[in-house]
């Protein structure tokens, strides 16, 4: 039983016996009173009737027309004539009928008035005396009307002071409401702080629990920032802060090869060819401040870019993968003027080479197409042949068409692929989208359309139709299926309130939902990735950030959320059996998100020898092209 429940019986019992206790007080008082009343009563008319028959009684007859005539004025039960041996000589007596009250009434406050007596003289002769018993009949029924009205005053009474009682309870219980929440997040592994209340017992409680909060999230925190620390040591040039190589090629070959992010895209190189010549003209020092510079430049120039890659593959050659760019001339010259805005620009002698990918491109033949490509640039000016440049595949016009149709005629469908825990146990399956359009006869990529779907307002609307498309198929196959959700679906109150509808209306089928967000969505807009998880977390659905990479740092600030999962982007995990660095920071991710509550899956495993690896570092699930 609950203690809100075991105090309320404890009031309910207190406000019942004081109501009680008062009542029958009440009662008692009321019915001595009348005992009295009736007792001064019967005195009284005993003594006038007495006083009456002295004066003027002279026989038998009067005395009993005397009697009778008060009998019959008065409220008697009987009335006695006694002579002065103590003899009946006359008695008027009434069969009274029951008064209007409960029986058991009358037997709990029974009104047993004494009867009034007094003597009838004729000077200092005694003639006998008068006995006279009121009918109790009226006290009774007074009394009853008496206990009635103090029974609705008393249950107002007590409708009243419940109300209050229940005010005052819940103001008094507010804080542990606020102590089961938190504790209720703390079984969930969300370490919440809340403002100490002022009742002693549960400030002390809440005090402890938020040290223990606070503690958590200081742990979480500087394991964070350890594995940050480690993942940058790992993979960024501490000149430049660009990509090292290595890793610079895991990230280009993930970007162009998942399916959510744009299929086509550019990859640039940029080689310093006379590097050698300006450590011997301006130093060493100097011309490692000159390479700095151009990686500052570098950014400035292509901040307008979203999802850019950057990375140092040499000493004098960077490489930049921009998705979803087509065109290379104007990228170029943009890049080139504001390289040449550097200190020591003049000085530099840059050679650039570029190539344009698709979703079947590989990222050694684009690199080796950079490479023969390089063409050196001129100080005023830049003018390439480069090879890749390609018209888009479909105008605008065209992919509005190809959206609105699918839209209407429910073209798109969802590819099916698992998810495995330990021993090969499933977890859920993951179901990126497909458009196989009508309009231009192809099968797309989510990354394929999803750019259009965003320029055209139609994100949401996508999103609402593969949905709809998951619950059927929920609902059908009876298995979890996972989809992922864009910036729109996140962020949009509107968009969110018709996914908390949909999802109501098949509650059933919610609780078998897997909902991948993506980290930029996450970290970048977290108030309403916030709301968002706060909307949909009572409907039973699991939330969970994919492609976890670049905020690795920032891991630690999703401890209130109650998020389920995290899924590991294919750049942490591939190679993993070759790289100690790598197998440590996995290790260190998946004590931070076990502490938060959370399972750690990776994405993208192409190498079956690694998958005992990545469980054996405690990883919980894996997907990918190694797993069957």
């Amino acid at each position: 039983m609950s203690l809100v429940k075991r105090l309320w019986i404890a009031v309910g019992l207190i406000i019942l016996a004081a109501v009680l206790s008062a009542g029958i007080i009440n009662i008692h008082s009321a019915q001595h009173y009348l005992e009295n009343e009736l007792k001064v009563k019967n005195l009284d008319t005993a003594t006038a009737l007495a006083l009456t028959i002295s004066q003027s009684a002279s026989d038998a007859v009067t005395v009993e027309l005397l009697l009778s005539s008060q009998f019959d004025l008065g409220h008697y039960q009987r009335i006695d004539y006694l002579g002065p041996d103590g003899g009946l000589l006359v008695r008027r007596e009434r069969v009274t009928q029951p008064p209007a009250v409960p029986a058991w009434f009358m037997r709990l406050f029974p009104i047993m008035p004494e009867p009034g007596m007094a003597m009838i003289q004729s000077g200092w002769k005694q003639l006998g005396s008068i006995q006279l018993h009121s009918d109790p009949s009226f006290a009774y029924e007074s009394l009853w009307r008496s206990a009635l009205v103090l029974a609705e005053l008393f249950l107002l009474g007590g409708v009243f002071v419940g109300v209050l009682g229940m005010v005052y309870i819940r103001r008094v219980l507010r804080p542990l409401y606020r102590v089961v929440e938190q504790a209720e997040a703390l079984a969930e592994r969300r370490y919440l702080e809340i403002r100490p209340p002022r009742t002693r017992e549960f400030r002390l409680i809440i005090e402890a629990m938020n040290r223990l909060a606070h503690r958590t999230k200081v742990l979480l925190d500087d394991e964070t920032a350890r594995l940050h620390k480690l993942k940058t040591e790992h993979e960024v040039d501490a000149r430049t802060g660009f990509m090292v190589s290595e890793v610079f090629r895991r990230n280009a070959a993930d970007e162009i090869e998942r399916e959510t992010t744009n299929p086509q895209g550019l990859l640039l190189l940029v080689r310093i060819v006379n590097l050698e010549a300006l450590n011997r003209e301006i130093g060493r020092l100097q011309a490692d401040c000159l390479i700095e510079s151009m990686a500052q430049q570098m950014r400035r120039a292509l901040q307008a870019e979203t999802g850019v890659h950057y990375g140092r593959l040499s000493a004098t050659e960077f490489g930049i993968l921009l998705p979803g760019q087509g065109d290379s001339a104007p990228v170029l010259q943009q890049l080139h003027a504001s390289l040449l805005q550097v200190e020591h620009g003049h000085l530099l002698q840059l050679s650039y080479g570029a190539a344009r990918y698709d979703a079947h491109s590989d990222l050694f033949e684009l690199l080796s197409t950079c490479e023969q490509s390089l063409t050196p640039a001129g100080a005023e000016r830049l003018a390439l042949p480069l090879p890749g440049d390609a018209p888009p595949s479909h105008s605008a016009r065209e992919w509005e068409q190809i959206l609105q149709v699918a839209l209407r005629e429910h073209e798109f469908q969802l590819a099916l692929y698992p998810v495995r825990g330990r021993n090969h146990s499933y977890l859920h399956t993951e179901a990126p989208a497909r458009l196989h359009s009508s309009v231009c006869g192809e099968t797309l990529v989510a990354g394929a359309f999803l750019p259009w779907a965003r320029r055209q307002g139609l994100v949401g609307q996508v999103d609402l139709e593969i949905l709809a498309q998951t619950l059927a198929s929920v609902e059908r196959h009876e298995h979890d299926i996972c989809i992922n959700l864009g910036y729109e679906s996140v962020c949009d109150e509107g968009l969110v309130q018709r996914i908390v509808d949909m999802m109501g209306q098949s509650k059933a089928q919610a609780a078998q939902l897997w909902f991948d967000v993506g980290e930029e969505v996450a970290f970048e807009n977290p108030l309403a990735f916030a709301r968002f998880c706060e909307r949909l977390r009572p409907l039973g659905c699991k939330i969970g950030i994919e492609h976890l990479d670049r905020h690795v740092a920032h891991l630690a600030r999703l401890h209130g959320l109650g998020l389920h999962y995290i899924k590991l982007s294919r750049a942490l995990v591939q190679d993993v059996g070759h790289e100690v660095t790598a197998q440590a920071l996995l290790r260190g991710l998946c004590t931070i998100g076990h502490t938060m509550g959370m399972l750690v899956i990776a994405e993208g495993v192409s190498q079956s020898d690694d998958v005992p690896l990545l469980f054996n570092l405690g990883l919980d699930g894996v997907t990918g092209s190694a797993i069957a």
